[in-house]
């Protein structure tokens, strides 16, 4: 059955390296069974081969008269995508916390406005309003500071902390 590899993966880098240099050097160059080197071209599969074993198929492939480096070429091309995914993750929280000021600085004017000697009958209202823009910015805010927390806190609440 044709698999569908979605291109500059490294499943699509293995098949592609074994198009043209072939499974049985993919073999010798790696030192591993066919049935593992293979298994790398799925899509589904959870392994690679390690970094030097990455770059002599490379090579090879190269050498091969292939195109590109496919290993190189999907790291690259995964690298990128983690970045770009990383930076605007940033953008949106710097943007989340801009909100958050904004609001808590009208809120907590508001409120000032209340204990004010010559504060309107309506200051108390629109203090609690602004209060309420502000918990909604800090709950959005929140939500976003969660996904930035680490999914592996076996570590949180040990004397001295996570250092890492």
């Amino acid at each position: 059955m044709t698999h569908l590899r979605a291109p500059r993966t490294y499943p699509d880098a293995i098949t592609r390296i074994a198009g043209v240099i072939g499974w049985d050097q993919v073999k010798q160059i790696t030192g591993r069974a066919e049935r593992s080197v293979r298994y790398w071209s799925q899509p589904n599969c959870n392994t690679v081969p390690p970094i030097d074993q990455a770059q002599a198929l490379d090579a090879a492939y190269i050498a091969a008269g292939g195109q590109g480096a496919p290993f190189f070429d999907a790291f690259e091309f995964q690298l990128g995508l983690q970045v770009q995914r990383e930076t605007a993750c940033t953008r949106e929280l710097l943007d989340k916390i801009a909100i958050a000021t904004k609001e808590c600085g009208d809120a907590l004017s508001a409120a000032m406005a209340v204990v004010s000697t010559n504060a309107s009958p309506l200051s108390a209202h629109r203090a609690f309003a602004e209060t309420e823009e502000a918990d909604r910015a800090m709950n959005a805010l929140m939500r976003l500071l969660s996904s930035f927390l680490p999914s592996d806190v076996s570590g949180v609440g040990n004397n001295g902390g996570n250092h890492q």
